[in-house]
Order: structure tokens, then sequence, then C-alpha cells
């Protein structure tokens, strides 16, 4: 099973938390409950658990007989070690615990309990990302020295190249600049179907001509969800290829720096907001992709489909940018337009914005960057662009509270996904109503506070909210059964979480 993404992976489940780092963890390791297809959460290393909701406290049941794959027994102990690591590394996931649990023990080898600071209403659906290491065998290779105390370094060095997991696939190659390769673990406790791939390759290239010729040559099963539409076009006319078009709630969000001039201007970022030409987006450069509504989609649970869609309009681009103090000073302030070279089609985006804004009399610099400048430059607010659009796949869970939290609230600012840099006034009224949300038990009063704070963000305009995309991949259905396809084909829901979507275990070939 072959497969090409985008890189540099981190396969240590407590430091990479993007799409490709959701595949690798989801086949190396097992977390300790998973989601069905209707975002239930289901058991996979706890069999059962219990609520107490006067104490705050989760105790969980581990399931028996599950193996590592160096052949040691996972035991609740490895669970509380695999949560302290995440909550004190802080990278990755870990922001979603770091703050919220208070405690966590092994009373006995099949027992966790958790109890947390506060309520949490979508807790269950946080520990989707509690993937658990075998605790002896990371301590064994952890490096002495390192910033963790008595823990050295973690790990951290080691897992870059090698796994600790419990899941249906073990590392057997690991080459930072180019690939991972995982083999089958025979040993896995769910088994296995005799037409399942026995290894599995990830690939570093999203580059469209290898990803096209190495498709027409059946060396590569699966594409990765980046390529420019006119390679899906080409790719979807080779015999037994198909295109399968994943409606999951992406946002393509094309956030501004808010801290930086002229976008610490809301009239400016309305002016801008109004100016883009979101039909041509739509029609011409993602066909297949659906208008957004806000920064939610209707499709996860908290989004609202009664929100109108915003259109083109040039004339309250006008009326919004002569109420901006930067109206008549638009030669002072020329604005930079970073795209992502990883994603062609985001050039086509910076075009188009930059002919928009060209009409309102703005300036608009379009600039290549690579992911790694991408991720650097969002550290600090003098550091990122004024624009930069994001294509978010890997939302953290799935409820409106994660795309709004992940990409809105101070605690995620600074990463790829959360770079607008409010002000000190607005981040806090904007953390103040998504805690509010977040601490909010009862689900249908939890996903009315999130259209609140949904309308809030869209009058402040900190991004255009172009289209909901399709995730899509070309892959290969000649021979290959992958059961997200087939459930998408069927009009079925299907998995939001990217990393479940790809677990290959669950892939079949079909014939020789």
């Amino acid at each position: 099973m072959r497969i090409v993404q985008s890189w540099p992976v981190y396969i240590d489940p407590a430091v990479g938390a993007d799409n490709v780092a959701e595949l690798c963890t989801n086949n190396f390791y097992d977390t300790l409950i998973t989601l069905d297809e209707n975002s239930v959460p289901q058991p996979r290393v706890a069999e059962e658990w219990q609520i107490d909701p006067a104490t705050l406290t989760y105790t969980f049941t581990i399931r028996q007989g599950i193996k590592f794959h160096n052949g040691d027994t996972l035991a609740a102990s490895d669970v509380v070690y695999s949560l302290k690591r995440m909550m004190t590394i802080g990278e990755g996931w870990g922001f979603m615990f770091r703050d919220n649990v208070k405690d966590v023990s092994a009373p006995d080898a099949q027992t966790v309990t958790i109890t947390l600071e506060k309520p949490i209403g979508p807790f269950l659906l946080y520990l989707l990302h509690l993937a658990i290491v075998n605790e002896k065998l990371v301590t064994q290779n952890a490096k002495t020295d390192g910033p963790y105390g008595t823990f050295g370094d973690y790990g951290k060095e080691w897992l870059l190249t090698h796994d600790a997991g419990s899941g249906p696939y073990m590392v057997k190659e690991m080459n930072l600049q180019e690939s991972v390769i995982g083999t089958r673990f025979p040993d896995y406790w769910q088994g296995w179907d005799p037409n399942a791939p026995d290894t599995f390759k990830v690939i570093g290239s999203t580059e469209p001509v290898t990803v096209r010729t190495l498709m027409a040559q059946q060396q590569l099963e699966l594409s990765d969800e980046w390529q420019p539409t006119e390679n899906y076009d080409a790719m979807a006319k080779l015999p037994g290829v198909k295109v399968a078009n994943l409606r999951t709630g992406a946002p393509l969000a094309v956030m501004f720096n808010t801290s930086k001039p002229p976008f610490d201007d809301v009239n400016f970022r309305r002016a801008v907001m109004y100016a883009f030409d979101y039909k041509t987006c739509q029609e011409l450069i993602l066909p297949g992709s659906v208008r957004s509504r806000g920064p939610v989609s209707p499709v996860i649970p908290g989004g609202d489909v009664g929100l109108p869609i915003i259109e083109q309009d040039m004339t309250k681009a006008a009326a919004e940018l002569a109420l901006s103090p930067y109206a008549n000073q638009l030669d002072q302030y020329p604005i930079e337009f970073w795209w992502n070279s990883v994603v062609p089609d985001q050039e086509k985006i910076s075009l188009l914005l930059q002919s928009n804004c060209a009409a309102l009399g703005i300036t608009v610099n379009v600039v290549k960057s690579s992911w790694t400048q991408f991720v650097d430059a969002a550290a600090k607010p003098e550091t990122t662009p004024h624009i930069f659009p994001v294509i978010e796949t890997a939302i953290p869970y799935p409820e409106a509270g994660a795309i709004l939290e992940y990409m809105y609230k101070s605690s995620t600012r600074g990463t790829f996904s959360n770079m607008h840099w409010f002000d000190a006034t607005t981040q806090v009224e904007i953390d103040q109503m998504l805690d509010d949300a977040l601490v909010t038990i009862d689900t249908t009063e939890r996903l009315a506070k999130y259209k609140a704070i949904i309308l809030k963000l869209i009058d402040l305009a900190p991004t255009i909210w172009a289209v909901e995309m399709p995730q899509r991949h070309a892959y290969q259905a000649g021979y290959l059964e992958w059961p997200t396809a087939t459930t998408n084909d069927k009009g079925e829901t299907i998995n939001l979480m990217p990393g479940l979507r790809m677990q290959f275990k669950d892939f079949r070939f079909k014939g020789e």
C-alpha cells in the first residue's frame, strides 16, 4: 500500500498533529477510544467507561490482552504515562489536555481515572487523540539529558524514527527526509483479514507530475489531498483510477494577521472579504467545493446551515474601505499573500485576490513559501504575513468547538492553524465565549453557544471563508477497496476524522 503525502511527518503522537501525522498515529498506535461515522465515542483500548459529573472523574476499564509491538502487555500505567507525556511536552494535541486534566492515575492494572479541572462537554471526543505508548520502551530509549527533568527528552529523539505502539502496523523504516514504512503487526488484538495490506509506505512527495506518473504505472495506490484540480481530472481518466471527493467540512480559510496594519482595522478586513470573488474560486479554481457558511461547515455539529453565504460585493467593499483609516494611505501598505508551495491551487487563489484587491487600489504581493517557512513564520505576529491560506482538514474532534478552538483560541495562536493575532481585548472575549461553550455539558446548549461565536467571528472578519473543500484522493479502485470511498459514493455519512479514514487494516486488495 503506497500513498503520497506532504512532508515532514512527526510520528510521535505527542508531537504530530497534521493529516500525515494522524495517518501514521492511527496505524502505529491504539488510542483510548475511537469514533464511529456519526462521531459517537466507541471502545478501543478502553472497553468501557463511567462518568461522575459531581467529581468530574472519568473511569476507564482497559481491555486485557493488548500487546505492544515488542511483546509487552499494555496496562493502565501506560495510559497514564502517555497522557502525562502529552501534557508535559505540550506539542501536537497536548493543548487539549494540558490545562484541563487535574489528575490521571491507575488504581490497578486495568483501570484509569482521569479527573478534570472543570467540566468539558466534548472531553470524550478529545480522547480520540490519546495514543498509548509503551512506558517501559520509551523510558529505556529516552536521552537522560533533556528539558523534562527526570524524564530527560521523554524519548522524543528516539520516537522520531521508531514507534512504541500497539497498533495494527509497526515502523519498519523511517527516513526523515522522504518516507516511512509500516509493516503488519501479526499479534494485533483485532486480528487481520488476509486481503488487508501487509505493508504501507508513505512517500513525502506531492509533486503533481510525479504523483500522476506513479498512479499511471500502478506504483501508487492513494494520492494525497493537495493535488491541483487538473491533476485530479487527469488521474480520473486513468484505467481503474477513481477520485474520491469526501465532504468532511474542511474550510479553505484565507486568514488575516489582524495585528499587522492595515489588517488591524476591521473595516479594511471587511473590504477585502467582500472584494473576494467566491464564485470564481468555487467554480473555476476548486470545482467540487461547497460555498462556506462562516468558519464552521454545517456537516460538523454546531455549524449553522441557516447562515447566509457571503458573496463578492464591490460596492460593500468600497464602502467598508472608505471607513478605514488606511483608505487614503494604501500606497504605504502593500500586502503580502503567502501561499504554500505544496498546494498549487493556493497560488491561483492568491492571484485571484490580488486581482480583486487591485480594483480597490490595494496592492497584494504574492509570495511562494514552503510549508516549513509557513510554520516558522506563524510563531510571531511580526513574522506572520498579512494573508495566509490554510485548508483545515486535521480538526481535533468532530464538533464546531474544534474548529473554533483550533483556529481562534489564544492557546493555539502561533501555530499554522491560528495566525490571526487578535488584540488582547478581542482575544479575551473570544476565549471567554469558547470557554463558556466548552464547559457546557448539555450538547444542545453547547452547540447553540458555538453558533453565537460563529456570528461574532463573522462580524470581526478575520478570515475569508472561501469554500468548504472536499478532501480529494485519487486511488486505484480497480484493485483496491477503500471503505470510506465506498461509503461516500453511497451518499452515506463518513468519518470526519482524517486518521480514521486512513486505517490501512480496513483496506482490501481485490483479485491477484
